[in-house]
């Protein structure tokens, strides 16, 4: 079993914190279709029918809420 310490709790929850605070910032289609996508496990034409939105729309959308996640990330570590 792989027992994290206190500072490795702590530096996921920061982590965690992040990754929350940077997803609230997208619109609300890319939140939900990145969300859909990365923590519910759908696919792309999963997302699109579930969020009735055309696939092109979804993927446009993903690609632009990844990169601005990863903008987001990037800047919120100092990179």
């Amino acid at each position: 079993v792989d027992v994290a310490g206190p500072e490795e709790a702590v530096v996921t929850a920061s982590e965690h914190e992040g990754v929350r605070r940077c997803l609230d910032s997208l619109t609300p289609l890319q939140s939900q279709a990145v969300r859909l996508a990365y923590y519910q496990g759908f696919t792309y034409p999963e997302v699109a029918e579930l969020l009735g939105r055309p696939l092109p729309t979804v993927k446009s959308r993903m690609r632009d809420g990844l990169i601005r996640l990863r903008d987001c990330l990037e800047v919120r570590d100092g990179a």
